[in-house]
């Protein structure tokens, strides 16, 4: 069901309810009221009694007197019934007919707050004939100083309750229900309107939101020109105009993994192939020819062979760590550690292949801050720190020098790699830390995963590296870590 017919079901519910309780309230205030003016037009009329017939004296009954007032008081007023009680309330002589007394003593609370009241408030006191408390008048019974009972005259006995009854039942009850019927029509079809309006942009938002999601979720033109003349819908727009927003880039954000992922599969599919077809080629011809072969030639295929089996192992190892850092499920154990005992082991790593390639390292700050301290992971720091000296060795030509530099600052200590290799276009820096990026004109070189592993891990330390470079003067990596408090 929609809001619309919700809401105004509700609304005539509600109005149906709100009239029944009108009409009980009603009704039950008629009652308090007939009974409150009956009172107070007739309090006084025990009292009068009283003061002309004495109805008991020295503790008798004088049922004659008692039986000729009764008579000429209900001959004059049929709703009153006169009933005389003893001093602690039994009932010791009425008019009614016999066996209609349901309750032969009356409680006297109530008839001693009359006589003590001054008749501006109603009091009700029990009904000898039934369970029901009535309007009532009494005045006491006095022999000299004596007090012989109490006259008590119930002002709206059966009779009354028939009348009265039967008057609610027809004029106030025709009235009532009419008046009920009028309200719930007028009511409902006000609320219905009301309704109506209320809801009519909250469709048209609806109806539009729809539009969008057929368009697959591309055209939101029908969202924008939603009329927003209210708070809720205005907002309610915004919110939705956010979402629309935060769909599309989510969608341009899909497009643009999904393009990198088919990147991805082909470049390792490329970089995989050479090692595996060249791993291939030598091993068939030590297959082949192992008979025609020297020592050195069987050797030297092997040696071949064994380092693209290197390679392949690296660039597997270094995608399975790609993928754990994407993945989210690598959290970096922070911990402060001594940052050039690290830079220093990581520097005599790679000394071997620098001489090998004729490559100079170079180390400044080490000893001078020998005491730093940062606060970081430090495997992963250390991944880091390997990367970009392998990087800055595989571009820097023989005679060439990798530069590692510590540089303490407020709270931070900073990190720099420099090398004098080829360096990177300017064009091609904002691109430099995707994966397989490219890193010289003509795509003739790529930077491998190498470079977007060291982004990763300085992201999951809340950090980032910075980067320069000048085409044939070489390349500097910057990064910060924190120092300990």
């Amino acid at each position: 069901m929609a809001l619309k017919w919700r809401l105004a079901w509700t609304l005539i519910l509600l109005l149906v309810g709100l009239g029944v309780a009108i009409a009980w309230a009603g009704r039950y205030a008629s009652q308090l009221y007939f009974q409150e003016v009956n009172q107070t037009l007739n309090a006084s009329l025990s009292m009068y009694v009283v003061e002309r017939l004495t109805l008991i004296e020295d503790g008798t009954v004088n049922r004659d007197a008692f039986m000729t007032l009764a008579d000429r008081a209900m001959t004059v007023n049929p709703s009153v019934e006169v009933y005389l009680l003893d001093v602690h309330g039994r009932v010791v002589a009425h008019a009614m007919p016999e066996g209609s007394i349901l309750h032969p003593s009356v409680p006297l609370q109530p008839v001693t707050a009359f006589m003590e009241g001054d008749g501006s408030r109603l009091v009700l006191g029990q009904d000898p004939r039934s369970d029901s408390r009535k309007a009532f008048s009494a005045s006491p019974i006095l022999h000299g100083e004596n007090l012989q009972g109490y006259l008590y005259v119930i002002l709206g006995g059966q009779l009354f309750d028939q009348v009265q009854a039967s008057f609610l039942n027809t004029f106030i009850g025709r009235m009532a229900a009419s008046s009920l019927l009028v309200v719930l029509v007028l009511g409902g079809l006000a609320g219905v309107v009301a309704l109506h309006r209320t809801t009519r942009p909250l469709e048209r938002l609806q109806r539009a939101v729809k539009q969008y999601t057929d368009s697959g979720f591309v055209d939101d033109s029908a969202i924008r020109a939603v009329p927003d003349n209210t708070l809720e819908v205005r907002e309610l727009k915004g919110q939705v105009a956010q979402l629309t927003e935060r769909l599309a880039r989510q969608f341009k954000e899909i497009e643009a993994n999904d393009r990198l992922r088919r990147e991805l599969v082909a470049n390792v599919s490329h970089d995989l192939r050479t090692p595996l077809a060249s791993m291939q080629g030598y091993l068939e011809t030590l297959l082949i020819k192992d008979g025609e072969l020297t020592a050195e030639q069987r050797r030297s295929y092997v040696d071949i062979a064994h380092r693209h089996t290197h390679r392949l192992n690296r660039m597997v190892a270094d995608l399975f760590e790609l993928a754990k850092l994407d993945s989210g499920a690598l959290r970096p154990a922070l911990e402060p550690f001594p940052v050039a005992e690290l830079l220093h082991d990581v520097m005599q790593e790679f000394e071997l292949s620098a001489r090998d390639r004729g490559v100079g390292l170079v180390v400044d700050g080490l000893e001078q801050f020998s005491d730093l301290r940062v606060v970081a992971d430090i495997s992963l720091i250390e991944r880091v720190v390997e990367n970009l000296i392998s990087n800055a060795l595989r571009h820097t030509p023989r005679g060439g020098e990798v530069a590692l530099t510590v540089t303490p600052g407020d709270g931070v200590v900073g990190i720099e790699v420099r090398d004098t290799g080829s360096g990177i276009a300017p064009e091609l820096l904002p691109t430099i830390f995707d994966r397989y990026a490219t890193t010289a004109a003509g795509d003739t070189e790529r930077t491998g995963l190498g470079l977007a592993i060291v982004k990763k891990i300085l992201e999951l330390h809340e950090r980032e590296i910075q980067v320069r470079s000048r085409p044939q003067r070489g390349t500097a990596f910057t990064f910060e870590l924190p120092a300990p408090a």
